[in-house]
């Protein structure tokens, strides 16, 4: 089937690092952790736009180079969890020209959703803060019996929640895990390069398109 712009219907967005920029407070909870447990691994912000991507929890192991035990990183999970849904919008905020982006999609009739490897009560808490409730039609995150991104199994419960097929979506995302997530779904990876990755990570997987600024988003619908 040939690919044509006027076909689509859908966005789905990864969260972190592309509709919102959490690094701050990903990384404060992660030293509130080493505080609370008597161990400190420096890290620079920059190092965590690499230990994000992954879900919290491997992100905590990334942060603690990983001299965790399962045991500890199980409680390290939960207590991180319980301190971020306090302090996750600390100073997590929407990139700029974001919300005016979505507005725009919504007004042209696409149809908006999310996939991340987030908790999902956290995932939905944030997004209907900055966003505001009913932005989102579909919202999907960690949450069990549903594997992580890059397995496509969100994406496809995405597709069928909204009543897309693959051709009709576009997949957001600023990391390799996002532009495997669209390869694996079948559903063409737009890039985009103001998140935590590089342009050049983004570039090795083939995606559909990579962009550089929010306001490019309306432009391929």
């Amino acid at each position: 089937m040939t690919y044509t712009q006027n076909k689509l219907k859908c966005a789905v967005f990864d969260l972190d690092g592309t509709l919102i920029n959490t690094l701050t407070d990903l990384k404060n909870c992660c030293e509130y952790l080493m505080k609370k447990h008597g161990s400190f691994f420096p890290h620079s912000e920059d190092d965590y736009k690499l230990y994000v991507g992954n879900g919290i929890k491997k992100m905590i192991e990334r942060a603690f180079e990983h001299t965790l035990s399962e045991d500890e990183l199980n409680l390290y999970f939960s207590e991180f969890m319980s301190y971020y849904n306090e302090h996750m919008l600390d100073n997590t905020d929407a990139y700029e020209g974001m919300r005016e982006q979505l507005a725009i999609l919504k007004e042209k009739g696409i149809k908006l959703s999310v996939v991340t490897n987030k908790a999902e009560s956290a995932a939905i808490g944030m997004l209907e803060t900055i966003f505001g409730k009913g932005v989102f039609d579909v919202i999907v995150g960690q949450r069990e019996g549903l594997p992580a991104k890059p397995d496509p199994a969100g994406v496809y419960k995405v597709l069928k929640e909204l009543g897309c097929s693959k051709d009709e979506a576009l997949f957001f995302g600023d990391s390799n895990v996002d532009m495997q997530t669209a390869i694996n779904a079948g559903v063409k990876a737009v890039g985009v390069t103001w998140g935590f990755r590089s342009y050049e990570e983004l570039k090795a997987l083939s995606p559909y398109k990579i962009i550089n600024s929010p306001s490019e988003i309306s432009e391929l619908y």
